[in-house]
């Protein structure tokens, strides 16, 4: 099934890493004829009196930061996306959630965030926006990383995806991943791997039936008339999932990996991070998490 989103946004925060987020954007909306979506956050401001109490900042400071934030925006889209329909979208809270509330009233079909990182006991305890928003968001999200090298990168008129890496555990999560990945791979005519990870297993001959079997479940996913433009590279890959996606990546200097992520429970939320977080905080390309929605 090819998936074409009609609305893209990007997730901005003027910061330095603004101009990769806009870049990819840039690509995206204009491989896809989409719309794209300047999205800004004014977080909520806490100010202290001289006597130690705190207090919310004044409405007329929240209005200004708001008119500043709409008026960075517009420029940014009169100078870097003038050639693309483009939306402005600017509105006050946490960052993650009202991400997440507009993308949704605005039906938007996909997010552009860039992460800055972080891992162990400083990611579990702190957070991040990215790591709320791959939690909540029921539309695909592309994460980015926030690079020293995109400092004085400009915006570029095209990325280059020359190699896709999705990876597939025959889930109805990961056929969407496999279906925004092929979509991907025709707009850019990219080369397209198609990886299941197995855990090690000693017995010799039980590996070697499973892989039979692997191997012809990962080709029935690919339609037949998609090799006329691509061919697609099916592979298995043994040990950690997380980890062996990661090196195969590297190894194949892959630009972007498509993962699919499962529901909203609990449990979910907090055990996510096993395989996608891992991926997403270590890998060295831009990552796509997916998510069927019910």
């Amino acid at each position: 099934m090819r998936i074409k989103p009609k609305k893209i946004m990007c997730a901005v925060d003027f910061s330095d890493f603004t101009n990769i987020i806009l870049s990819y954007g840039k690509s995206l909306a204009s491989e896809f004829g989409s719309t794209l979506c300047l999205c800004h956050i004014v977080s909520g401001t806490l100010m202290i009196s001289s006597f130690g109490h705190s207090y919310i900042a004044y409405t007329d400071v929240k209005d200004d930061r708001i008119r500043y934030a709409k008026d960075k925006l517009k420029k940014i889209a009169e100078s870097e996306v003038s050639d693309i329909d483009c939306e402005i979208i600017v509105s006050y809270g946490h960052a993650a959630d009202e991400i997440d509330q507009a993308a949704r009233e605005n039906n938007v079909d996909m997010v552009i965030a860039a992460t800055h990182g972080g891992s162990g006991v400083k990611r579990f305890l702190i957070g991040s926006v990215t790591d709320r928003l791959i939690k909540i968001l029921t539309c695909p999200l592309l994460v980015l990383h926030a690079r020293e090298n995109y400092l004085v990168s400009p915006v570029e008129k095209s990325i280059k995806l020359n190699r896709i890496l999705v990876g597939c555990d025959f889930s109805q999560d990961s056929k969407l991943a496999f279906d925004y990945a092929l979509s991907l791979a025709q707009e850019f005519q990219t080369q397209l791997y198609l990886a299941h990870v197995i855990r090690p297993n000693e017995d010799l001959k039980e590996k070697s039936n499973l892989s039979s079997r692997l191997e012809e479940q990962l080709a029935c996913m690919v339609p037949e008339e998609s090799r006329n433009w691509c061919t697609p590279v099916t592979i298995q890959l043994e040990g950690q999932p997380y980890k062996e996606l990661i090196d195969f990546a590297e190894q194949k200097e892959v630009d972007m990996i498509v993962l699919g992520v499962h529901g909203h429970s609990l449990l979910e939320q907090f055990i996510v991070g096993s395989t996608t977080d891992r991926v997403i905080s270590q890998a060295s390309c831009p990552v796509l998490v997916v998510r069927q929605v019910s």
